[in-house]
């Protein structure tokens, strides 16, 4: 049912508890929007039973009057309507002070979504006012229809007992209420405080919090991976985690692309090809796609459709022939290696091959593979097929080799350490209110700041410019944390945080730090001295060297990106690397379309933006601004398509902090050398 009117037409052949429960779900505010209009009595009568605790059907309209004849009532619905918020700040933790609230009231005064946290006895009346519908085409709450004060809904409320005097006393109050934004006055001291570096060598303190409309997005989106958490004592977190009964959903995202076994028959060439990619339902349609004559309106479209699609085919090829060119990128003894044919050992033995000659080889061999699968068969030799693929297959090769084949100079103004495969455990996946399991691009701007301070006492000349990020190893582990320690008040009774769930992820990461030398600073940086100021924390979670027996150099300086890329591909060839992705906004709404659009797309927290001005208040810093979470998209690289791409790698996949400016209004990173995601400036 979608509407009140369908609700009523089916009231006969309903029990009383169905017929309540029906009524109940329509206002709930994870359910589809109910349409009320020419239904407005029927809908105040509802709304108000919902908070009476005495059983009768929610229609009735004596148990609403009597209801509503309570002061008590009306004592709690001013209470509740002073609790109303836009950000939830007792999110996650429920012994945040109910006298905290945040209201972000738009400059153009459009009432926004609200949500509602307070005392958890209060949840009834907290629904009423944040339960939304759809009246006259457009979508509706309590508070707006009595802000708008619209003839319908005052005779709907003079018919329940409400009189003119009291109408537009209530009016006057929710319009005192949210004439402007409203922020605490203080900070509790059970929500987080993070320090950001500000304006001469001073710090920020901000205060993240969960936006209300980005969580309830969250609660009913389809087509992306969702991690369901449960929550103690829901009713006590807001209305929306108890209107899900605790169990609430994130997008379960991870730094890893999933890893399908292979299922060719072909898998005996499955040691150095990997024949998955090129035989999966992505696969298959690129080739239908390639050899399809589709109609397009301008030959602009039809060029951008054939080199989109060209793009996503030299995807599917490098990771077929990924493990192929690594063994002849470590340049060992490949005569270990099995199930090769003589042309393959021949190129990887030999020190010049003519690349177009083995790309043609390779075509061959591609083929062979999609004729030895029923799924891509018909495809095999295709004649639109065959050219394009010897084409990208030749391109391919020639950019991959190209690394190794440039025998460049120390570039001594592009210095990198290289830190790889360091061990990391117990880190922090819940590092925001929306995304799972995805590590945090601003954590690891944090790291590196810290690693920064700490590297001043040894060179106090230089900085970090850029990073990047690798991941090698995922494990996410979900279960249930342990209470934090019992905070005394003044007249010693004793808060609890109670049992919550948890999000943590062990594994293995490469970090790329780019390091800025000042004018003349000539000496020759020690790594062991980078060794010993690296911090020891990072994302929450431990961070441990390689071990022992993998008898690694975990630390490493390299001059020049040529360099940096010819030891990409030597050794860490295997992974993905999460690269900022340009030209995107942070409307969740439509990255999480643009994510189920492409495989290679996941979402990250790259920042905060501030919710109000930058204000004294009693904190580390002096200086405080609530802050919400920014999610971006980043995009899972492989390091194939890294060595392959033919602009700078900075470009390609490294991250920076972007400039605080006067008038700042976030705290992010975003790409390097670019149009940043979105400018750190008020508009």
């Amino acid at each position: 049912m979608d509407s009140l009117q369908a609700l009523l037409s089916s009231d006969n052949s309903l029990s009383l508890k169905e017929f309540n429960d029906t009524a109940k779900k329509l206002f709930e505010l994870n359910s589809d929007l109910v349409d009320v209009t020419d239904q407005e009595l029927l809908c105040l009568a509802i709304l108000v039973n919902l908070t009476s605790k005495v059983e009768c059907r929610l229609d009735n309209i004596q148990n609403a009057k009597t209801t509503l004849n309570s002061d008590l009532f009306w004592t709690k619905f001013r209470k509740v309507a002073s609790q109303l918020h836009t950000h939830n700040l007792k999110w996650p933790d429920s012994r945040v002070s109910l006298k905290h609230q945040i209201r972000v009231i738009p400059q153009n005064g459009e009432l926004p979504e609200f949500g509602w946290a307070g005392n958890s006895s209060d949840y009834r009346i907290g629904r009423i006012l944040t339960s939304t519908f759809l009246w006259r085409g457009c979508k509706h709450s309590l508070a707006s229809v009595w802000l708008d004060d619209d003839v319908v809904w005052r005779k709907a409320a003079y018919k329940l007992g409400i009189n003119k005097a009291s109408w537009y006393s209530i009016k006057k109050e929710l319009q005192e209420l949210f004439s402007g934004s409203h922020f605490p006055e203080e900070v509790d001291q059970h929500t987080h405080e993070l320090l950001f570096p500000y304006k001469d060598n001073h710090y920020l303190t901000v205060t993240p919090v969960a936006s209300h409309v980005d969580q309830l997005l969250i609660q009913s989106i389809s087509g992306v991976p969702i991690q369901t958490l449960s929550f103690p004592h829901p009713s006590a977190l807001g209305v929306l985690c108890g209107c899900m009964g605790g169990h609430m959903r994130f997008i379960k995202q991870s730094p890893l692309l999933r890893r399908s076994a292979t299922k060719s028959s072909y898998a005996e060439q499955q040691d150095v090809f990997n024949v998955y990619p090129v035989t999966c339902k992505q696969a298959v349609s690129i080739y239908r796609e390639i050899i399809d004559v589709n109609t397009y309106s301008s030959l602009r479209l039809k060029r951008r459709a054939r080199l989109l699609v060209l793009k996503q085919l030299d995807d599917v090829l490098s990771q077929w022939i990924a493990p192929f060119i690594r063994l002849k990128l470590i340049d060992k003894d490949v005569n270990k290696a099995n199930k090769l044919s003589d042309e393959e050992h021949y190129f990887l033995l030999s020190k010049e091959t003519d690349l177009q000659d083995f790309s043609r080889y390779l075509n061959r061999k591609f083929h062979g593979v999609l004729e030895y699968n029923k799924y891509t068969r018909s495809y095999s030799y295709h004649q639109r097929l065959l050219g394009v693929t010897q084409k990208r297959l030749a391109s391919i090769l020639e950019r991959a080799f190209s690394v190794n084949a440039k025998v460049t100079s120390d570039n001594e103004a592009e210095l990198y350490l290289v830190l790889k495969n360091l061990r990391l455990t117990e880190a922090n996946g819940l590092n925001n209110p929306y995304v799972a399991g995805m590590p945090s691009m601003i954590g690891l701007y944090g790291f590196l700041h810290r690693f920064e301070r700490q590297l001043i006492d040894c060179y106090p000349e230089v900085s970090v410019e850029s990073f990047a990020l690798h991941c090698n190893q995922y494990q996410v582990i979900y279960k249930n944390k342990l209470p934090a320690y019992s905070i005394p008040e003044k007249e010693m009774g004793i808060r609890r945080s109670g049992i919550v769930p948890e999000c943590s992820f062990d594994g293995k990461f490469s970090i790329v730090v780019k390091l800025h030398k000042h004018s003349g600073f000539t000496d020759k940086l020690d790594v062991e001295l980078l060794k010993q100021v690296l911090p020891e924390r990072l994302w929450g979670g431990s961070l441990h060297p390689p071990f022992l027996y993998e008898q690694t150099e975990w630390a490493q300086l390299f001059y020049g990106s040529n360099n940096l890329k010819q030891f990409i591909a030597i050794n860490l060839f295997d992974g993905n690397w999460l690269a900022p992705v340009r030209e995107i906004g942070f409307d969740l709404s439509q990255n999480l379309e643009l994510l189920k659009e492409k495989a290679k797309l996941s979402l990250c927290l790259v920042g905060y933006r501030l919710l109000e001005p930058i204000r004294s208040r009693e904190v580390v810093s002096g200086i405080h601004a609530f802050c919400e979470p920014l999610i971006s998209l980043c995009s899972r690289e492989h390091s194939i398509d890294v060595i392959r791409a033919a602009s700078n790698i900075e470009k390609q996949i490294f991250w920076q902090f972007m400039p605080i400016s006067q008038s700042c209004t976030t705290l992010q990173v975003g790409p390097v050398c670019g149009e940043s995601n979105a400018t750190s400036q008020s508009t």
